[in-house]
């Protein structure tokens, strides 16, 4: 968002597949792939047009990791989900998620309290998709 009379410096310095792996090392053996590259050639503009240095300052790179991460991790998901060959069965498909307040399983039990570990809001709820996107929104509500 921008401010009225104030301008938003877009153009930001190169970010590499290396600086993107120091903060996500785990991503590591995926970008050594042969569809590595491909993945970054399409993502790379969405997040460098998405996440400006001049508004990040020192936390550029690290927002820049989490965007990214966080799109790869939606594709991810998308990767997961079954699908068949034709447009009803692809239709079929559970058309929203969210997150697990609660489960059980005999006598085990799990709830997590997602005020505590999430950002609250509309706002949020596509950052809130992945870890890596609350993560990122979290650090963002530390920018002024």
């Amino acid at each position: 968002m921008a401010l009225i009379g104030l301008q938003t410096d877009t153009h930001n310095p190169e970010y590499t597949i290396q600086q993107f792996l120091i903060w996500q090392p785990q991503f590591k053996a995926f970008f050594e792939s042969p569809d590595g590259q491909a993945y970054w050639d399409e993502l790379y503009p969405i997040a460098n047009s998405s996440i400006f240095k001049s508004i990040w300052g020192n936390k550029w790179s690290l927002a820049m990791s989490y965007m990214i991460a966080h799109l790869l991790t939606l594709i991810a998901i998308n990767m997961q989900a079954p699908a068949g060959d034709d447009l009803a069965s692809i239709a079929g498909l559970k058309a929203t998620q969210g997150v697990i307040s609660s489960a059980s399983v005999g006598s085990f039990q799990v709830t997590y309290e997602i005020d505590k570990t999430m950002c609250e809001g509309d706002e949020a709820k596509w950052y809130n998709l992945t870890k890596f996107g609350a993560m990122l929104y979290a650090l963002m509500k530390t920018r002024h």
